[in-house]
């Protein structure tokens, strides 16, 4: 009877320590200020621009429009974020940045793009940076970076028009993520 009260006195003991570094364990990573990595390779979201809005203005004017058309006009822009194409839908942050006017030639337009999305759909929160040409022909910008769910990302952005509805524009754009 005294060894099965050994044994049962030993088996508490060992429950009890156990069950404080469970404790321990888990209070540390409640408290842990590391975002959950995003492990997918795509993803989409829509951007929301309003023509004439106090998101979108031209910080500095053409060098000299009569010889160079728009060249050096900067444009700076923050924009709405999207779940889905509608303006209703699920808010997921934030898209800022700004263009710079690059071409010589009037009525061509080619755009240096530095933009960074700030993004939080409940689950992932983190931004990821943008940088790259914007042409008639289509828009790639290469991702260059990120922090919180996407720190160190590596990747590129495809933007393609998606409606129109004045004064709003929207913009799909679609995220590969490289690994």
């Amino acid at each position: 009877m005294a060894h099965q009260t050994q044994v049962l006195e030993k088996l508490v003991a060992l429950g009890v320590i156990l069950s404080v570094v469970t404790a321990h364990l888990l209070g540390v990573a409640e408290a842990s200020n590391e975002p959950l990595l995003f492990m997918s390779h795509n993803f989409t979201y829509y951007v929301q621009v309003e023509m004439g809005a106090p998101g979108l203005d031209i910080a500095a004017p053409p060098i000299n429009p009569g010889i160079s058309a728009n060249f050096g006009q900067l444009t700076m822009f923050a924009f709405n974020a999207t779940e889905g194409q509608s303006r209703m839908s699920k808010p997921l942050g934030f898209v800022r940045g700004y263009t710079v006017e690059t071409s010589y030639v009037s009525g061509d337009m080619q755009l240096l793009e530095v933009e960074f999305l700030e993004y939080n759909d409940g689950r992932y929160n983190g931004t990821i940076q943008y940088q790259g040409a914007v042409t008639p022909e289509g828009t790639e910008l290469a991702i260059v970076g990120g922090s919180g769910s996407f720190r160190g990302v590596r990747g590129y952005l495809v933007v393609t028009f998606s409606s129109s509805d004045p004064p709003f524009s929207t913009f799909r754009h679609d995220v590969t993520l490289l690994e």
